[in-house]
């Protein structure tokens, strides 16, 4: 807006303030529409983020899912692994033209005709409440039983448990009578302390366990006892029985070691005795040899001269008859005392 101070009044432009109205509401217009094409296409984007979980899902590598038309499961998709479903897919027959897609990822659908349910392919882990059983021997034990099991068959497996808390319900039907089963097979001593067999056993079980469970949809994985106890009422019983069993051992250790003491004594002494034998033989034959050797020097000398021989034997047996107290009456003619008579 302008005036004109040539005329001393002032009269306001009234064209400029109408361009400049003109030009502000152009521009706010302007915005406006850019305003609205934005929101329309921040619309037209979700719509279509919208519209397309209607024409494709996706399976995570932790997944298993049922493929559905009109209610009708067409296809099942498991994991690449799995080894189980076509034989599953064959316990009853409205599943025998099911297919079964071995893969993970981005798959397509027909909106508003096709359905996807989802599972986990984790090992679901399934504990029993403790319960008693008896082994072989008759010894009471209050168990824990766990057992982990898959989804190997989705489709079986939603129609006819639909939910975990169901399937370890049902396992509970099913794990306890084959468990029991195989440690009633056991003795006690088996049962608490070798590992190896109570496991091998329980596996041999495995087999029966899946023919049973095959018709659900899963597949038992692993199974053992997780919590051994003891009933108080046997506890003072299986004491004692440990106890006798560890004198029983004792006692047998110490049979073994008086034993092979006794042996080891046995040999020695008949060593010891063999070996004195032989060292006296040896000495007597050394001994023997000897005397015949100076037997034979003493005859080859004493041949030589046989009144020095006679001289010499006379004084051996002084010597051995004779010494400083020694008193001997003989008459003086006697031969043994030739050497002492004098001339």
């Amino acid at each position: 807006m302008s005036f004109d101070n040539n005329n001393n009044n002032q009269k306001p432009n009234f064209d400029e303030f109408t361009d400049q109205f003109k030009k502000s509401a152009e521009n706010a217009k302007q915005s406006a529409k850019n305003a609205m094409r934005t929101i329309i296409t921040i619309l037209i984007i979700f719509v279509i983020l919208g519209s397309v979980g209607n024409f494709v899902y996706i399976v995570r590598e932790d997944e298993v899912a049922v493929v559905r038309q009109f209610s009708n499961i067409q296809a099942i998709i498991v994991d690449r692994d799995n080894t189980n479903a076509e034989s599953q897919n064959l316990v009853d027959s409205k599943y025998k033209d099911v297919k079964i897609i071995k893969d993970k990822g981005l798959f397509f659908k027909v909106p508003f005709i096709t359905t996807v349910e989802k599972e986990t392919s984790k090992l679901i882990t399934y504990q029993s409440n403790p319960v008693e059983i008896n082994t072989k021997d008759k010894i009471k034990y209050s168990v824990t039983i766990f057992a982990q099991y898959e989804i190997t068959h989705p489709g079986l497996f939603i129609d006819s448990l639909g939910t975990e808390s169901k399937a370890n319900a049902f396992m509970d039907d099913r794990v306890y009578p084959v468990v029991i089963e195989k440690i009633n097979s056991l003795q006690s001593d088996d049962f608490l302390t070798n590992k190896t067999k109570l496991t091998e056993t329980l596996k041999e079980g495995l087999d029966t366990l899946n023919a049973e469970v095959a018709s659900k949809g899963i597949t038992v994985k692993d199974m053992n006892v997780y919590r051994t106890l003891l009933p108080q009422s046997n506890i003072e019983s299986t004491y004692r029985k440990m106890t006798a069993e560890r004198e029983a051992i004792a006692q047998q250790t110490r049979a073994e070691g008086q034993e092979t003491y006794q042996k080891t004594v046995a040999e020695t002494d008949r060593k010891v005795a063999e070996t004195i034998a032989e060292s006296i033989e040896q000495s007597e034959k050394i001994i023997g040899d000897a005397d015949a050797t100076a037997l034979e020097i003493y005859s080859n000398s004493f041949s030589k001269d046989p009144e020095f021989y006679k001289f010499w034997r006379s004084l051996k047996a002084y010597e051995k008859t004779i010494d400083k107290d020694t008193v001997i009456y003989l008459d003086k003619n006697n031969a043994f005392l030739k050497y002492f008579n004098t001339k």
